[in-house]
Order: C-alpha cells, then structure tokens, then sequence
C-alpha cells in the first residue's frame, strides 16, 4: 500500500454519510433544530415580498388583502392603516426570519464541531493502533494530512456546505410556493426547468469528483515533502541542499496547483450555465406576463394576471438565481468532503492491519523467553527477513545481537513487541506465545530503547513519568520513583544542573539536550516501571566514547535481575553479554561469549579485530558493515 492508495482503501459506498451517521448519532438532535430552524427562516424570509404584492393589488387595485390563517377582521380597510399594518408584518417577519436563521446557524455549528471532535479523536486512536508496518509503508506527512487537512474539510462541509444545501432545497420549495400562490400555470412553467437544471448539475458533478480525489492525494504528497524536509533541516543544511529542496518542493506545489485549478476550472463553469438556463426562462416567463396583462392569456394559459401578482413572481425567480448560483459551490464542497471523508474513513479501514488487544494476561515467572523456528518476511515482499530462527533468553540473560546491515536484529526484537507478528513459528516468554497475551501486558514487561531516543516536547519528568505504564497521567507519578529511574540511568546528575531541574522544557524532539542525555532519558522512561524485561536496540550508537562508558557502567547493573537483549554495532556494548548471536543471511552464523567467538576466528572476530584497529581485517571482512 502506497500513498497514493491510502485514500482509496474506504470499504463504505457512501463514506461521508457512513461518518455522519456513525458519529452524529447523539448529537442529531442539535443537526434536527438546524434544518428545522433553517427550513423556517428560509420560508419567511420570501413572506416581504408576497406582502408587497398583495398590498400593491390592495391599495392601487382594490383587491383583498388576505393571508391564509390570518382572520380578515385584523386587516384594516383603509389604505393608511393597511399601510402601517403591512409595514408592521413585515417588521416582524424580519425579526422572526433573522432569529430562526441564528438558531440554524448555532445548531449547526454546535453538531459540526462536537462530531468532528469525535471523528478526529476516535479516527486519531484507531490510527495509532494500526500496526507499525503500516507506518513504515506510509509517510508521517500524508497520515497529518489526513488527521487535519480532511478533517477541516469536513468542517466547512457540515457547518457552511450542508446549511447551504438546506438553504438552497428550502429556497427552491418556498419560492415554487409562493409562486404556485400567485399562478400556479406560471410556476408549472418555472418547474419545467428543474429537469434541465437537474441534468446540467449532475454531468457536472460526475466530472468533479475524480478531480476532488486528485487534489485529496497531492495536497497529501505536498504536506508529506514539507515534514520530511523540514524535519531533515540539519541533513539539508549540511549539505547546502536548499536549492534542490525548493525545487522538490515546488515540484510537489506545482502537482497540488495543477489539481487545484482542473478542478476550479471545471467548477466555476457550473454557476454560468445554471445562471444562463434560468435567464432564458426568466426572460420567457417576463414576457407572458406582460401579454398576458396586456392583451389575453397566451397560449393554453386562462384566467386573470395583475402587476400585483407578475412583479413577486418574477422576483421569486430571481432569487432562485442565488441558489443556483451558489449550487456549483455546494456540489464542488460535497465532492471535496466526500473525497477527504474517503480517505478518513480509509486510513482506517483496514481489518487486518489493526492491532488486536484481546488476549490472556502475562504471567511473568523468571522472564524467558524463546524463539522457536520464527520465519519472517516484510508485506509485499518475497525476502525472508529471517528464516526459522530458534534460541532461547533464559532468566536474566543477556544476548547480545549482531551483524551487517539488513540483517534483520531490529526486526526480531520487534517481532518479540509485536511491532510486527511473525509468519511461521512462535515467540514465548516463561511458555506463553506472545500472539496469545494481551498486547498492554506485552509491552508494558519489556521496556525498550531505540536508537533514536525519542522525546516529546515537554519536561524532563514527563518524559521519564510516560513509561509508567500504571498512572493514567504523568503528573499522578511520585518524584521519588522518577528520580530512582534518572538515578539509575544516570541522569539525576546533569538533570539536577539545570536551571529548571526536572522541569526543564526538553523542546521538539528532545533539541535542547545532548544525545547522550537524551540517550539516559530513554533509560529512565524504559526502567520507569522496572520491567522484567528489556531492549536495547542501537541505545549507544549516537553517542560518544566517553558517553558510552558511562551508558556501559550503567547498562551492566541495569541487565541484572532482567533478561536483555542488547543491539549493537560498537561490539563493546555487548562484549559482556552472557551470549551473542551473529545473524546473516536471515540466520543465526555465529553464537556464543565473546571470547569464544574471537577465538573462532568468525565473522564476529573479523569485526571486532577491525572495531579495535586492526586493520588488516578489512581484507576479510568485505563490504559488511555492523550497521542496522
């Protein structure tokens, strides 16, 4: 799976109306006083204009005055009085009409927000618990794009879109109303258009809606090149790349152009045409009006027509000029939330990609754990990462794991958290298959380190607090407990010489520390809630020598009481492991102490001899390298 697919996955026919109803559900309530309030305040904002041509034929053409439900004994007779009470049901029409449309719009702002809340929330949780395969196939940037960008899509459709298209439905009934109440032989004439607006309208909106899914995906390629450029901005500086950077980036903005304007260039061609059918019929309607009034009936029409009558009628069809006009933008907003409600609803669609949590509790007795014959290979791909691997991490062992680049050692410990789960063969720890126990029991008996160490903007005692897998929230951890872990990591000492301690702001990333401190950090957060088991994938590899000793002295009394798995390429980090295993080729080569596997004289040997300054076994070693 790609990018570029990563809308397409939605397994909904209609999956904007699937996320309404799935999430809407207990708000419908706030979306049913908007249409109704809507439907209310559109209806009486035509009344003015029906009042004035009954008060036009009453005062010059001595005709009733008379509204349905509106007993005539309220209505004055002579023109003075009839003028001011006119006037007077105009005025409060208009209030009635502007407090209606308030409530519409609060209700609809009110369901919009509280259902989007939820959306982003509930989509935000389920995108988290995609397994981590997902995430490497899929780049951070178009996920953020997204979680965002097409959630605020959905925004301006259900809080401006879909009160519009209400607006618009109701414009277009109450106007054939009061129309039908003027003639009703000249709005049968106004109706027969709507088969040809109709028409007109759904050609367009075929049209549009593959142009909508192409500026979904390039909106999502372009905020994808600009995370990854902006969070590469040391690599880029340092190799003063930033001309060919903004050219990728134009290139990527100039895609999303492209998009944008195929698909403005065929929506701003809806308005015109729509515009352009009810001119003719506008025009066609004035001038039966005026035989009509002048000379007789035309054609098969009967009965009287006065000014009266003809002046509102042909200003009701001019106002459903507006929402014609304003169609082509309802039609070009649906089309854009239904191609973001796609791709919402497709990132998380994905029935065997989600992380299952259901299983036995971990019962932990020592903390083996075993690989029995673990075959495993990347989605997608025909390689075997490795292929019917076995060894066993007796209680409190170390193993320390090396081998060239692709080897497969961040893998298989990745395997043991279920990052990814494993084609053939089992993984157990004290007997019980990991595929089996609850994944939060799982994770929360091992802690692990990576390379990359991690840290989220915040304080240091949060980021050491977040291990703490048994408080729901950071600030409910003792300080006592957190400094125990900095103190065995090694990092109470520097943390204590800052200004602000352990409330230091650590910035994005971790930035305003060293590697090494950030290094200890992702110590202390690991040990945090003193788990029976840990992983060290790479925890050195970015830190200096004399840092490294220090991490090694704290390493060694850490890996007591625990089994560990150490990854390493600086073989120094794992010389006192109580067994090292050397994959290659997708299994174990080599395994056994250190001593023993120098003296064999292996692969293991030729990579220690060179890490150690022998040169001469570069001959023997090739192009290996120990990078993972």
């Amino acid at each position: 799976m790609t990018d570029e697919t990563l809308g397409g996955m939605s397994d909904r026919e209609y999956p904007l109306v699937g996320l309404v109803r799935e999430f809407g559900a207990s708000e419908i309530h706030h979306l049913v006083a908007a249409v109704l309030a809507r439907t209310v305040s559109t209806f009486l904002s035509f009344a003015d204009v029906f009042l004035i041509g009954l008060g036009i034929d009453a005062l010059f053409n001595g005709r009733e005055f008379a509204i349905p439900l509106l007993p005539s004994a309220w209505v004055p007779s002579e023109p003075l009085p009839l003028l001011a009470f006119i006037t007077g049901l105009m005025f409060g029409l208009n209030v009635l009409t502007n407090l209606t449309l308030f409530v519409a719009q609060y209700g609809f702002g009110v369901f919009t927000q509280r259902i989007l809340h939820q959306i982003r929330v509930a989509k935000f949780d389920t995108a988290q618990r995609l397994e981590l395969g997902f995430f490497e196939e899929n780049r951070t940037g178009n996920i953020i794009s997204v979680l965002n960008d097409d959630v605020n899509e959905l925004d301006g459709f259900l809080n401006t879109v879909l009160s519009a298209a209400i607006w618009i439905s109701m414009t277009v009934v109450s106007a054939f109303v009061y129309m039908s109440a003027l003639n009703w032989q000249l709005a049968l004439l106004v109706l027969a258009s709507a088969p040809v607006v109709a028409g007109v309208n759904y050609w367009f909106s075929r049209r549009l809606e593959p142009l909508k899914d192409e500026v979904r995906t390039e909106r999502g390629a372009l905020n994808a090149r600009l995370e990854t450029n902006l969070s590469g901005i040391d690599v880029i500086k340092s190799f003063t790349a930033e001309e060919h950077e903004r050219k990728r980036v134009e290139d990527a903005s100039l895609d999303y152009f492209d998009a944008r304007l195929g698909s403005r260039r065929r929506a701003v061609q809806q308005s015109p045409a729509n515009r352009l059918i009810m001119g003719v019929w506008l025009v066609a309607t004035l001038s039966l009006g005026i035989y009509w009034i002048v000379v007789e009936p035309p054609l098969f029409f009967s009965g009287t027509l006065t000014a009266g009558q003809l002046v509102p009628f042909l200003f009701y069809m001019e106002r459903l000029t507006l929402p014609l006009k304003n169609l082509s933008g309802v039609i070009d907003g649906y089309k854009s939330a239904k191609a973001s409600a796609k791709r919402i609803d497709g990132l998380t669609s994905i029935d065997g990609r989600l992380e299952g949590d259901s299983g036995d509790e971990l019962v932990i007795d020592g903390g083996r754990v075993e690989f029995e014959n673990v075959e495993f290979g990347y989605p997608g791909t025909e390689q075997r990462v490795f292929d019917g691997i076995s060894f066993a991490a007796e209680s409190e062992e170390t193993i320390g794991l090396v081998g060239s680049t692709g080897a497969g050692k961040s893998t298989l410990v990745k395997c043991l958290l279920r990052f990814h789960e494993v084609d053939d063969g089992r993984i157990t720890i004290d007997g019980q298959d990991v595929r089996n126990v609850s994944l939060e029991d799982l994770r929360d008996a091992i802690g692990y380190v990576n390379q990359d160490a991690y840290l989220f903007d915040g304080t240091i005692r949060d980021n050491i607090a977040y291990g703490a897998s048994d408080a729901s929230d950071t600030s409910d951890v003792p300080d006592e407990r957190i400094e125990a872990a900095a103190k065995t990591a090694g990092a109470h000492r520097f943390v204590t010489e800052l200004p602000d301690g352990y409330e230091t702001q650590v910035g994005d990333r971790g930035t305003s520390l060293s590697g090494g401190q950030r290094q200890r950090l992702a110590i202390a957060r690991a040990i945090v809630d003193d788990p029976p088991i840990l992983v060290f994938d790479e925890a050195t590899s970015h830190v200096d020598n004399e840092t490294e000793l220090v991490l090694q002295e704290k390493l060694d009394e850490l890996t007591e009481d625990r089994t560990t798995f150490i990854i390493a390429h600086r073989l120094s980090t794992v010389r006192g492991a109580d067994e090292i295993l050397v994959l290659e080729d997708g299994s174990i080569a080599e395994r056994g102490t250190h001593e023993r596997l120098v003296e064999r004289d292996g692969t293991y040997a030729t990579l220690w001899n060179v890490q150690v300054g022998n040169l001469d076994a570069l001959s023997s070693l090739g192009e290996a390298t120990t990078d993972d």
